[in-house]
């Protein structure tokens, strides 16, 4: 049930064009306001085109703060940080400012939530491909994919929904309520937005805000910070963890997948059953195999969707090969951790592509573990974060570091440094916001420059 009659909705990229579509459909007033000019993004072009055939209002260019007081709420777009103008105003003027993940919760739909620093997005997809083998009518996105309005727009008898959830879409949630909820990991990111990682975990920990003894909750056991974290919750809790410590959850036995608790062991799947690569992913499958069976898959279609589970495009994504290089794209690891598992799942020499925006964290953990990596054949740094991983890289001892001003460049260098062959891999460690849209543009272009090489390196 809406609790609101009219909504203020900033932001016209899918987040907010498919929430005003939704609340429109179900008798909201709605207005959308988009800060940027109509021409800034080609996604214009289709919000606009939907926002007439359905006579809802809109604005580019600005955000009218004089309109939106006549509004009951504010619905924000993840990408709208709290100090934009708009939101300030809104505060001020006594609004509640409403996350367009919100929706889910006045849908009423019954919720698979995935959050955490690394790897939510691979555990998302798997999870809803589990989700789905016993429910058809489930629907995978949120922070993955399509944002939940959309999803309930172009399908509105959706089953579950299995929804990856960011720090940034938590901060505007207040009655978001998941049945079952994964916190895979927590590192530090996203530190240029919250300062400190207090108040970083603290926006994490509000998927649980809502949830009660009737639901329950899978936490990374080989994390001591989210170990600590399961007594304090009021949910059921249940761990995945790759050591041989006792908890309830599931563990690996001799490369079996096993779930465990005081009553019974069961088995979900094997580890030669998973196609991705990784140590990490083994981790990812398990989470999102326990949410699917506290949720009440069965273990067959546990194991039937792990076996046909491919990966994610920007993870680990295999391009192509020639000339004895293969290129594998990681546009979406933007962290310095994510950054180190995709070094642990190289299995031979490589070269690795890194910079791009600042979230503003530390590099020296990652240069350490890369200069240890006897894999690792050089790196190559672009972007505004470029100058200071070269210079973290330089500081534990690492020779062999090329500078680039682009990624047509980054790819060049890559082939003439890989010229004994290897892996050139685009593990950036940043966001992508100096130099592209998104991770998944990056991604994209490199993909691009890549099937544009292949046929001109020599076989």
């Amino acid at each position: 049930m809406i609790p609101f009659n009219s909504a203020f909705i900033v932001g016209a990229l899918p987040s907010g064009l498919y929430a005003a579509l939704y609340l429109h459909d179900h008798g909201v007033d709605v207005f959308v306001s988009e800060f940027k000019q109509q021409a800034a993004d080609e996604k214009f072009e289709h919000a606009v085109r939907l926002l007439q055939q359905a006579r809802i209002p809109f604005e580019f260019g600005q955000n009218s703060a004089n309109l939106m007081a006549a509004f009951d709420v504010v619905i924000v777009s993840p990408g709208v940080p709290p100090k934009a103008p708009i939101v300030l105003a809104a505060v001020q003027m006594g609004k509640l400012v409403v996350g367009e993940m919100e929706i889910a919760a006045y849908a009423d739909l019954s919720m698979l939530a995935v959050t955490g620093s690394n790897g939510k997005s691979t555990t998302t997809a798997l999870l809803g491909k589990i989700v789905a083998e016993e429910y058809p009518g489930t629907v995978t996105g949120g922070n993955l994919g399509p944002p939940v309005s959309q999803l309930l727009v172009e399908h509105p008898l959706a089953g579950p929904a299995v929804l990856e959830v960011s720090c940034f879409q938590l901060e505007t949630t207040h009655t978001f309520h998941p049945s079952v909820a994964i916190f895979s990991n927590l590192t530090p990111n996203h530190l240029d937005r919250y300062g400190t990682m207090e108040r970083y975990f603290a926006t994490k920990r509000r998927i649980f805000e809502n949830m009660t003894t009737e639901d329950t909750v899978v936490l990374n056991w080989d994390d001591p910070t989210l170990r600590a974290l399961g007594p304090t919750l009021s949910p059921s809790v249940f761990y995945f963890g790759l050591g041989n410590d006792v908890f309830s959850g599931v563990h690996v036995v001799d490369g079996i997948i096993i779930f465990k608790d005081a009553t019974r062991t069961v088995e979900l799947f094997r580890e030669t059953d998973l196609r991705i690569p990784g140590r990490h992913n083994v981790a990812n499958a398990m989470s999102a195999a326990l949410a699917a069976f506290l949720y009440g898959i069965s273990p067959d279609a546990i194991r039937r969707a792990v076996r046909d589970f491919n990966g994610l495009p920007h993870r680990l994504e295999y391009v192509g090969t020639a000339g004895g290089v293969t290129f594998v794209n990681d546009s979406k690891a933007t962290t310095p951790e994510s950054v180190m598992t995709a070094a642990n799942a190289m299995t031979g020499p490589y070269t690795v592509i890194l910079g791009g925006s600042s979230k503003e964290v530390s590099f020296d953990e990652m240069a350490q573990h890369l200069v240890q990596d006897r894999n690792l054949v050089s790196a190559i740094v672009m972007g505004a974060t470029g100058p200071a991983i070269e210079d973290a890289l330089r500081t534990v001892g690492m020779k062999t570091i090329v500078r680039v001003e682009s990624l047509e460049d980054a790819v060049s260098n890559g082939v003439r440094l890989l010229s004994a062959g290897g892996t050139l891999l685009l593990s950036p460690a940043c966001a992508s916001f100096d130099m592209f849209r998104d991770f998944e543009q990056r991604g994209d272009r490199f993909r691009e420059i890549v099937q544009g090489r292949l046929g001109s390196i020599a076989p």
